[in-house]
């Protein structure tokens, strides 16, 4: 591992992690309150592109600033909507100082705590094989996670060898984010297949949350397990019988296609199942391994708990001194661009607030 030297002398107000829809404007937000932002995009090193970007054939129509646009056209909006607030010197008080956002391609590995500052220890170049990391290390005395999470994809035709994500799941990929594809938000999705014959991928009652979702748009449901136990309780079991909704417990062999379009799945005992729309929940994965270490407050799925200033509380409930968060890293929000743009500001605007030198006077 090579070890760059830190960016000298650089301390910035606001570090933000994640370039999706949240962390843009959390560092606009913060940028407009005369605080020298820095975005540290994973996207620009590794596969991980945030959940928007696979919408790459369906337009984005819950994000009310960006309408009409695709899911990569939306990714480049929000980068230029960076590139429109460079840092500059300003003069505030009769002192100078940097206002603006320096934006970087770099995936953080750690938060370290050193003293009222946090470092983020961030590999900043592509993974090559047989190639050692190249680490940065940079100071801010808040930091924004707007890190998201990966949808977790189902386990057909998977290279076994392959290690890096794409790889991995290349064949998903290739139906993912299409019309005629995967699915993974059926709030986002479902209208493209009203009154259409819908299969969901996923066991237990997690995946009962989206055929309830479903059932806005069509009542024609097939809940297919891949191989596995159903999984479900007793009282959703009950419902998903009175429903009328089928359960295929087979093993998925792998897709039938063309092109983008996805239109069956062959199970293997030979059957081959066709459907108008396509839905995976299989859970997810949070993007915080940075915080090992840290005592932070999660839910169950591992979503950071915040208060209603947008900043992560630890186990005990009180706020983490310099730390925030917004957009679907956080528990109990709805995953929706439009969502994830207020979470942002409203965590930009508090993450900027805690800088402040003086404050409301104590009683």
């Amino acid at each position: 591992m090579s070890l760059d030297s830190r960016v000298e002398g650089t301390i910035y107000d606001v570090a933000v992690i994640g370039a999706g829809p949240a962390g843009t404007q959390a560092a606009i937000s913060a940028a407009h309150q005369m605080r020298h932002v820095l975005v540290l995009d994973a996207g620009e090193v590794s596969q991980r592109k945030g959940r928007a970007y696979w919408s790459k054939s369906v337009e984005i129509q819950d994000a009310p600033v960006f309408t009409g646009v695709t899911g990569p056209q939306l990714i480049k909006a929000l980068r230029d909507w960076i590139a429109a607030h460079p840092v500059r010197e300003v003069t505030v008080a009769g002192q100078k100082r940097l206002t603006g956002i320096e934006y970087r391609g770099g995936m953080v590995l750690e938060l370290v705590r050193k003293g009222d500052l946090i470092e983020l220890v961030t590999s900043v170049e592509k993974l090559r094989a047989e190639r050692p990391l190249v680490i940065q290390r940079f100071l801010a005395r808040a930091v924004v996670v707007a890190s998201g999470f990966e949808d977790k994809w189902p386990d057909i035709e998977v290279d076994e060898s392959a290690e890096r994500l794409f790889e991995k799941y290349r064949m998903v990929f290739r139906y993912a984010g299409n019309a005629r594809g995967w699915h993974v938000c059926i709030r986002c999705d479902g209208h493209l297949h009203v009154d259409q014959h819908l299969a969901i991928v996923g066991v237990g009652d997690y995946v009962y949350g989206a055929a309830l979702g479903a059932q806005d748009f069509t009542d024609k449901i097939t809940i297919l397990t891949n191989g596995r136990p159903h999984g479900m309780s007793p009282p959703v079991s009950r419902q998903i019988q009175e429903r009328g909704i089928e359960i295929i417990e087979t093993k998925i062999k792998r897709h039938i296609g063309r092109g983008t379009d996805l239109l069956g799945l062959e199970l293997e005992d030979g059957r081959e199942l066709f459907f108008d729309g396509f839905l995976v929940d299989e859970g997810l994965e949070p993007n915080t391994q940075f915080l090992r270490g840290w005592d932070v407050q999660t839910d169950e799925e591992g979503l950071l708990v915040v208060d209603e200033d947008g900043q992560v509380l630890d186990s005990k409930g009180d706020p983490v001194p310099g730390l925030f968060a917004a957009g679907d890293i956080v528990s109990g929000t709805r995953n929706l661009i439009a969502t994830a743009f207020a979470l942002g500001q409203n965590a930009g605007l508090s993450a900027s607030d805690s800088l402040r030198k003086w404050r409301w006077p104590k009683e």
